[in-house]
């Protein structure tokens, strides 16, 4: 019973541990088999996606670091150029002498005339009369139908213009006798006489007029004398209609006089001349040779009952040909009351009558330009007198451009400066240095062309404190005005006027100053040349950046495919881990009894 009783404990704990054992085995079975059935459980393409960003970015970020600096370098550079074009500006209107005018004009009769003071001119009193003003001459044609219609029948016509005491022939070849033309080839000729078409819109039939203008004074006097022909002719007896006659027709004071038939043979000048001068119409012809060597030098001359070459008109029909003008009937009467006869400026100034040929008269008082408008009825007072309040506003507005710049350089080169955009921008860069240092050399020391009692800025007011703000005491600048004008001036200027940036004579502080700040400002200025060093990285980083955007694609693509495969690779495993899950699930099946 004994031997019974112990195999039967035997055989359940046997049993018991066989099927532990069987438990344990069925856990591993599947935990083998959940293993097999798990596949990868990797998102394989944000994995290659983390991988290439893990490398694009400390690479990328360098390169914007690189970008993010310079933009904030052109910005300082920028803020800089601004506010040194505003210290240039106020140095530029202290640089010239001419900018030290500072007389002002008290006229008591401002319609009549006005001055303007230069920068030598001498402070006094005057006593100015304008007589008479310059005027230049004006000659007004009568009316015109159109600026196209012919004038002489679409023949050549040559007119006689004298301008200054010098006669020129202004030539019109065939198909160019209109009025238009006219005005095209005296404005074309350049004599000193300008010509105009103007429409006078008075609603007559001939609302054109022919307007011409010469140079103001008596010496811009000019005449405009239409002649026969376009060059005259080669000789009293030379045939100017092929030998056929002509008919001549007369018009004096509006009233027609009887034709002057001249028959085939007689188409001269010289019949011409005889038979207008037979006629007894008060009409007079001429034949003059010009001594002037050319190969027409006989020209015909109509004069009419006053003297006045235009009173008349005279036509010319050349039998089968149209009636043409002899004299082209541009209607230039000496009578029109639109007409100006040219006239010389006249001015009495402190009792002496000056004559000029204009009316900007720059040598009558010394330093002064007197523009005359109308004539005085009476004798007018006028007085330079020195006004300092524009000088002074002239320093102020460089104090103020001082202390800005020094300030915005202030902002750049602060470690600690929260100013949006410019601030701390260009923190140990090497020109904002040499800028600060610079602007100090700008008003210290002693200029370089000294009065003899005023040779330094602090003499006129101007100081800067150590920490680079300018301060002005105004006190001190009227003081130097006021007793030392002309030191202050040469101080300042060294007497020039219009120096350019690149002259290398002494200029005063303000003339060197101006020569410092357009090497830092200028087109080839440090600032502008960093700027643009600047932005030439700048598009050296950007063309970085796309070559790393080039190369991270390739390599995503690379890691892609890699994983790819890998997948690849795993289904074939997992396919047979479905195999084996199968045997496994039969091998446990018997084992278990299930």
């Amino acid at each position: 019973m004994a031997t019974t009783a112990l195999s039967s404990s035997t055989s359940t704990a046997l049993s018991t541990s066989a099927a532990s054992v069987a438990a344990a085995n069925k856990a591993s079975a599947q935990k083998l088999i959940t293993s097999l059935s798990a596949g990868s459980g990797v998102d394989v393409s944000a994995l290659a996606q983390n991988l290439v960003d893990a490398e694009r970015a400390p690479q990328e970020n360098a390169i914007k670091a690189k970008i993010t600096k310079n933009e904030s370098r052109i910005s300082g550079y920028s803020a800089l150029s601004f506010v040194l074009d505003g210290v240039k500006t106020a140095m530029s209107a202290l640089k010239d002498q001419n900018s030290f005018s500072s007389l002002v004009a008290n006229n008591t009769n401002t319609t009549a005339f006005s001055v303007t003071a230069g920068a030598t001119a001498a402070g006094g009193s005057h006593s100015v009369n304008v007589l008479q003003l310059a005027k230049a001459q004006r000659t007004v044609t009568e009316g015109l139908a159109s600026p196209t219609a012919s004038l002489n029948g679409g023949k050549a016509i040559t007119f006689s213009l004298n301008a200054g005491g010098t006669s020129t022939d202004i030539k019109l070849p065939d198909g160019h006798d209109t009025p238009q033309d006219v005005v095209d080839f005296i404005n074309a000729s350049k004599k000193g006489v300008t010509a105009s078409l103007v429409n006078t819109g008075d609603g007559t039939a001939t609302p054109y007029q022919i307007v011409l203008t010469g140079d103001a004074g008596s010496a811009g006097t000019f005449s405009l004398t239409p002649k026969f022909s376009a060059g005259g002719v080669p000789a009293p007896n030379a045939s100017v209609n092929h030998g056929l006659g002509m008919t001549l027709k007369l018009n004096v004071g509006g009233t027609a006089m009887p034709n002057i038939v001249l028959a085939d043979g007689e188409d001269t000048p010289q019949h011409m001349m005889d038979a207008i001068n037979n006629a007894n119409t008060g009409v007079k012809a001429s034949l003059v040779a010009n001594a002037d060597g050319s190969t027409f030098p006989y020209k015909l001359f109509v004069t009419g009952p006053t003297g006045a070459p235009t009173d008349f008109s005279l036509s010319v029909n050349y039998g089968a040909g149209d009636e043409v003008m002899v004299q082209p009937g541009l209607g230039l009467k000496p009578s029109n009351p639109i007409n100006q006869i040219a006239s010389d400026a006249k001015v009495k100034v402190d009792g002496i009558t000056f004559t000029r040929s204009t009316n900007t008269l720059t040598d009558v008082l010394p330093g002064a330009t007197l523009d005359l408008k109308t004539v005085t009825v009476g004798a007018a007072d006028l007085s330079l007198v020195r006004d300092t309040t524009a000088l002074k506003d002239k320093f102020k507005a460089l104090v103020t451009s001082y202390n800005d710049a020094t300030s915005m350089l202030n902002v750049v080169s602060d470690p600690k400066s929260t100013m949006e955009t410019y601030g701390a921008t260009l923190v140990g860069d090497s020109t904002a240095r040499s800028v600060k240092a610079l602007m100090r050399t700008l008003v210290q020391g002693e200029s370089n062309t000294p009065g003899s009692k005023i040779s330094t800025m602090w003499q006129m007011g101007i100081s800067i404190d150590r920490s680079g703000v300018m301060s002005l005491d105004e006190t001190k600048l009227d003081a130097a005005l006021a007793d030392n004008f002309d030191d202050v001036v040469q101080t300042m200027t060294g007497n020039t006027n219009g120096l350019s940036a690149y002259s290398t004579k002494p200029a005063g502080f303000a003339g060197e100053a101006m020569r410092k700040l357009s090497k830092l400002i200028g087109p080839s200025g440090v600032l502008l040349t960093n700027s643009q060093n600047a932005e030439t990285q700048n598009s050296k980083y950007q063309a970085d950046l796309g070559k790393l955007e080039t190369r991270m694609t390739t390599l995503l693509a690379r890691y892609n495919k890699q994983f790819s495969s890998m997948e690849s690779i795993v289904g074939g495993v997992n396919s047979q881990k479905t195999s084996l899950k199968s045997s496994f699930d039969g091998m446990m099946a018997v084992y278990t009894n299930k």
